[in-house]
């Protein structure tokens, strides 16, 4: 990671518009200035500033830079208001993050964090246990806050250690997706993308974006998280994924995230092909009842609603259950006995295709779920994060596509997600 006391010195350059000038703003000599800014250019391997006698530009790779440090900073500040507004430092405290803290500080916070404790952050990450502690102590001091909870069985975060950590993250993704940009200007397709993967889109969306993007990019880094809606979009919220593909709820739980609308997802009642069901045109939801269920967990719209239906038609909600939200867990189980599941068509493309599985001839009225793109309000993609978002948009139009496997008109029995 670039060190931010050279990002401080590249961007009072940008601002000063001169070597001398960035010295005054920064208080430190001109050729530490110089100093910092031609080691920033050896690590990129790539000019920063055009310099001319009394005057020092930017070139694109240095605008890419500054840009993505201003972002960063501006994470900081937030930091510094949030933490006011919480009220734990003391009245009239203000914390110096953007301008004082360094490095190590902001590496303490986030090793300590991951790993629970600081002898497990140092056996981590290298620095010694009386290093780490420094460390964050530095960083409490300048939030006149305390960080960590210290108990029987770890650290745990404050709620001011959540604030910092996650505007840590997000000012530290900043700085890496800086990196990739200007790798990307030089025609290198590096990069790392973070995308959480909702069940429905696992199977053949984002897999499909992913072999576009590595096609294109062979060396691009693809993280593929799976979790439940709940743990992803805390993880893209907190800066741990960039973008999340899947099921659409509004409103979103978390404020500050935007969603974009890519197909319309109907789910349907599944089964073993070879279920009593799967072959009798005439089956009805109540003959469904007759049979063993796997559901969704409690509280999850799509079970919300699957209970609101039946009360609604004056059925009751099934008796036996088995709960799960594992794709693999739900096909396996329909696969072993005569079970039924509400899934996604999509979720169940191929083993219908393969005829393993089977659509029950149930129609289902507004059995429609919105399905997209969520991303952080402010997120500003690298070009290669745009490739992906653009190959996901891509492969989300074969969803649309008439022949989906098992598809029947849309009449009643009255049932959305």
């Amino acid at each position: 990671m670039l060190k931010l006391r050279k990002l401080k010195a590249t961007l009072a350059v940008a601002d000063a518009h001169s070597f001398a000038g960035a010295a005054n703003l920064m208080n430190m000599s001109q050729p530490a200035i110089t100093r910092a800014v031609q080691s920033l250019e050896d690590e990129l391997e790539i000019r920063l500033f055009y310099r001319k006698s009394r005057y020092s530009g930017l070139t694109e790779a240095g605008d890419i830079l500054t840009r993505r440090i201003r972002r960063a900073q501006r994470n900081l500040k937030l930091a510094e208001s949030e933490l006011q507004s919480l009220g734990a430092a003391p009245p009239g405290f203000r914390p110096s993050l953007a301008q004082h803290a360094a490095d190590h500080e902001f590496a303490a916070l986030l090793a300590i964090a991951a790993r629970g404790s600081i002898s497990a952050a140092a056996r981590a990450v290298g620095p010694s246990q009386p290093a780490l502690n420094k460390s964050l102590k530095m960083l409490e001091n300048r939030t006149a806050c305390l960080l960590f909870h210290r108990t029987s069985h770890g650290m745990r975060l404050t709620p001011a250690g959540e604030i910092l950590l996650r505007r840590s993250k997000l000012a530290l993704s900043e700085i890496r997706q800086a990196v990739e940009e200007i790798a990307f200007l030089k025609g290198q397709g590096r990069g790392r993308i973070r995308v959480g993967a909702l069940p429905l889109t696992r199977v053949r969306m984002v897999p499909r974006a992913v072999e576009t993007l590595v096609t294109h990019y062979p060396e691009a880094e693809i993280a593929i998280v799976d979790g439940t809606y709940e743990v992803l979009l805390h993880a893209l919220n907190n800066g741990d994924i960039d973008i999340l593909a899947g099921t659409i709820r509004k409103p979103a739980l978390i404020d500050g995230l935007v969603s974009e609308e890519l197909f319309q997802d109907d789910v349907a009642i599944v089964a073993s092909a070879t279920h009593p069901l799967a072959t009798n045109p005439d089956c009805t939801l109540a003959d469904c009842l007759n049979y063993d269920w796997i559901l969704p967990f409690k509280g999850v719209p799509l079970r919300n609603k699957f209970e609101q239906t039946l009360a609604s038609v004056g059925l009751p909600a099934p008796t036996r259950i088995i709960e799960a939200d594992s794709i693999v867990a739900v096909r396996s189980l329909l696969l072993s006995g005569p079970r039924l599941a509400i899934l996604s068509r999509h979720q169940v493309h191929f083993e219908v295709s393969w005829g393993a599985l089977a659509i029950l001839p149930v129609r289902l009225k507004d059995a429609m779920r919105p399905v997209g793109i969520t991303t952080r309000g402010d997120f500003e993609p690298t070009p290669l994060a745009q490739v992906f978002l653009t190959a996901l948009r891509e492969a989300s139009l074969r969803y649309a596509a008439p022949d989906a496997p098992g598809r029947l008109p849309q009449e009643p029995t009255g049932f959305s997600a």
